[in-house]
């Protein structure tokens, strides 16, 4: 059972806009928190990354992606210094200027950029949300030496680039093969024995307690069935499990419950009744009980509303010299 992937499987894109920006010193884009997953290609030039509660700001070099999986407000910009304008308001800046440039009049240092800002209603939590550090960072060398990730990398800029027919469709999937490509490539780099909850990934035993709890979420898991799993003693399982992933066996599997039971209210049409029993539960009223548990909200609600929003995926040139 490949765990991660079916982690990612239950994430969507859910409301994504491509950016492709050519900004002019002076410049710096506030990238709001409403943008719950951010990713960021530095396609020519470089600039400067500012996350609130980071020791210093990041440069940031031509070739370099970046990852910002949990909605965080961050800032781009020339410099570490540059005071920020609303994401919209400095696009809007950036095609003025890029106007003036390409007439003369603008000569500041310039910096390509493709951003991906990806949003979700509001009550979905993210499976990757907490799995993460704040800013995953691959500069321009490790993207290139890992072969998937450079190869898709420069297809996903040539896409947006060229926009060719049914360039949307091939782009939103590219996004979502990027997002697991930044993950793995994470992970590989990881030396750490615990790395968080995707480091436990790397514990054989631990490993497969989570596979049997992905491969059958309805079934009536107990901590002693789990550690069988795992071929450990019931006292020691529990206590490498909580080390391993952050939370006890039996906390993980009831979130893992309900991420599954988002994905089905959200993408087929069953009852309440039939995703209660898909994800462990006798009666629709202890799954709602323990639906709004974890989500604050019914599981009735949380339909209407995914249901409800629009799915888009949009291209848009801030600026093209």
């Amino acid at each position: 059972m490949d765990v991660l992937a079916d982690v990612l499987r239950l994430a969507s894109l859910g409301n994504a806009v491509i950016t492709q920006s050519e900004m002019t010193a002076p410049w710096a884009l506030l990238v709001p928190s409403e943008i719950r997953v951010a990713i960021h290609l530095i396609r020519r030039g470089g600039c400067w990354l500012r996350v609130p509660g980071a020791s210093a700001p990041l440069r940031l070099c031509e070739g370099d992606i970046v990852l910002i999986p949990s909605a965080l407000a961050h800032i781009l910009s020339d410099a570490p210094d540059t005071p920020p304008l609303p994401l919209e308001e400095g696009l809007a800046l950036a095609r003025q200027r890029a106007e003036r440039a390409r007439d003369g009049e603008e000569g500041g240092a310039r910096a390509g950029l493709l951003c991906a800002e990806i949003t979700f209603d509001a009550a979905a939590r993210h499976p990757l949300a907490g799995l993460l550090p704040d800013v995953i960072h691959i500069p321009a060398r490790e993207a290139e030496s890992d072969e998937a990730l450079g190869a898709l990398v420069r297809v996903l800029l040539e896409e947006a680039e060229r926009r060719r027919a049914g360039a949307q469709i091939v782009v939103a999937r590219l996004i979502d093969v990027l997002l697991v490509l930044i993950v793995r490539h994470w992970l590989d780099a990881q030396h750490m024995p615990n790395a968080g909850w995707l480091g436990a990934l790397r514990d054989p035993k631990i490993l497969r307690a989570l596979a049997a709890m992905h491969r059958d979420p309805r079934h009536p898991w107990t901590v002693a069935a789990l550690a069988a799993h795992a071929g450990l003693s019931r006292a020691a399982f529990a206590r490498r499990f909580s080390l391993r992933v952050g939370q006890t066996p039996l906390g993980y599997l009831a979130q893992w419950r309900m991420n599954v039971a988002a994905k089905l209210l959200r993408s087929t049409m069953l009852s309440v009744e039939n995703v209660a029993l898909s994800v462990g539960y006798d009666s629709a009223t202890a799954f709602g009980a323990a639906f709004r548990r974890h989500l604050s909200i019914s599981p009735g609600r949380y339909r209407a509303q995914a249901t409800s929003a629009p799915q888009r995926l949009a291209i848009r040139q801030s600026s093209q010299l």
